[in-house]
């Protein structure tokens, strides 16, 4: 018995987070890359973009290096361990790509790495939409403090 509490209370696990792939509970458990650059940075493109039924929101920031390449991406996640997984993984794979390479990802890598289920495809869909976001922050003429900040439609997937 718990102090004051009658029985032990029941642990309740969120039913997605059961079904999170090896690779998916790996990102989801240890993500790589969490945190922020200066967004005040003359180097760094920020997005932040929501899912509005769900509630997530992803906030993606890149480093860009003279050669156009990405040198350091680094994400924020509001959601679902789904979200959190696409996340680090997107920040891992786009990593020290050109910014011509880094607009031909697609969420279907994310999708087929972290074998995303259908109800959270949306998840992939989102990190991608912060990536594109991002980019075409990086490409927009550059004014003080500018961030990219997106709500989406439902997405139906």
């Amino acid at each position: 018995m718990w102090p004051n509490h009658g029985a032990r209370p029941e642990l309740r696990v969120e039913p997605a987070v059961l079904e999170l792939s090896p690779s998916a509970w790996e990102h989801f458990t240890h993500p790589h890359n969490v945190g922020a650059l200066d967004s005040d940075a003359p180097d760094v493109a920020t997005a932040r973009v929501g899912e509005p039924v769900s509630g997530e929101i992803l906030q993606l920031q890149l480093r860009i290096d003279a050669g156009e390449t990405i040198a350091a991406a680094y994400f924020k996640a509001y959601g679902s361990a789904w979200l959190i997984a696409c996340g680090s993984l997107l920040t891992e794979r786009i990593q020290q790509r050109t910014l011509t390479e880094a607009a031909q990802f697609l969420h279907d890598e994310l999708v087929e790495t972290l074998s995303v289920p259908p109800t959270k495809r949306y998840c992939a869909v989102l990190a991608e939409t912060a990536l594109k976001a991002a980019l075409r922050s990086w490409a927009a003429p550059r004014t003080s403090s500018d961030a990219t900040t997106q709500i989406h439609p439902p997405l139906n997937c």
